[in-house]
């Protein structure tokens, strides 16, 4: 009746808008205050739900852009930063795949995945500074940062819609953690220590007797290491270690398989060029 009157946009949807707004700016605080961010989030996702079915059933299609939007900047714009502060950590550490993936999808709606990307970056910064600069952990660190790697691609694949942006945030974090703790001796650089920690846990893996069951485990872990390899800055302190280890195994006979030693070299080789293999290769000749 309204809309054949031609009074439907001043009489109904101005009004209408304005207490749709009043109604989830209150729910909007009361329910960020009440629930944990999970639920809050379902609960945002339901009110939309029920914005659209609204539009469907009762109002002009003409209602349903500024009233979703409106439903969107009271649940949701307003609260990012409460969101990620109250909740994200603790996703991401949970392995909260449904979760973060709901979280990645609300926050498309609203231009609001810099704030995402930004509270990831500083999530992987936080966590994998402890995984890298506490000594005590040094034996377990590349294997932990392995772990952390997968379950952060997990992640990036299955909530994050494998986002460009989020996969350079995650690489620009891990070559900040990579490259986190450098040893000093008064302002001259001496070594990475990450680099010296790779190389052994390569140096424990291809030796005789390693936990790793077959070829295929092996040539598996060597990929994934060859992964932390790439954020290292000074390449130089890796090979240095790595080729007195890889010496040591060939001069002993300690290597669990000469075709897994040539395919590592193989894999440096094309990473880093001939140049930086060329030691390296020279071993197997002696």
């Amino acid at each position: 009746m309204f809309t054949s009157l031609g009074i439907y946009a001043e009489s109904f949807e101005m009004p209408f808008l304005e207490c749709t707004s009043e109604f989830y700016a209150a729910e909007g605080m009361t329910y960020m205050q009440q629930s944990d961010v999970p639920d809050y989030l379902k609960h945002v996702e339901s009110r939309l739900n029920e914005e659209q079915d609204r539009c469907k059933i009762y109002l002009d299609i003409s209602t349903k852009k500024p009233l979703i939007a409106t439903a969107e900047r009271q649940l949701l714009e307003r609260h990012i930063s409460a969101i990620l502060d109250k909740g994200f950590m603790m996703l991401m550490d949970g392995h909260r795949i449904e979760d973060l993936k709901r979280i990645y999808s609300l926050f498309l709606r609203v231009n609001a995945l810099e704030s995402l990307r930004q509270a990831l970056s500083m999530y992987i910064r936080r966590t994998g500074q402890g995984l890298v600069m506490d000594e005590e952990k040094d034996k377990d660190m590349v294997s932990s940062l392995l772990e952390f790697k997968a379950s952060l691609d997990s992640i990036w694949e299955e909530s994050f819609s494998k986002n460009e942006g989020f996969c350079i945030t995650i690489k620009d974090a891990f070559e900040h953690l990579i490259n986190l703790r450098q040893k000093t001796k008064g302002q001259i650089r001496e070594k990475n220590r990450s680099a010296e920690l790779i190389a052994k846990f390569l140096d424990e893996k291809l030796r005789a007797g390693n936990k790793v069951t077959s070829e295929e485990d092996l040539e598996g872990t060597l990929e994934k290491v060859l992964v932390l390899f790439r954020f290292i800055q000074g390449k130089d302190v890796f090979e240095a270690f790595y080729k007195k280890d890889l010496a040591e195994r060939l001069l002993l006979g300690k290597s669990a398989s000469i075709d897994a030693e040539k395919s590592m070299i193989s894999k440096l080789k094309t990473e880093c060029g001939s140049q930086f293999t060329n030691k390296l290769e020279g071993t197997f000749k002696v």
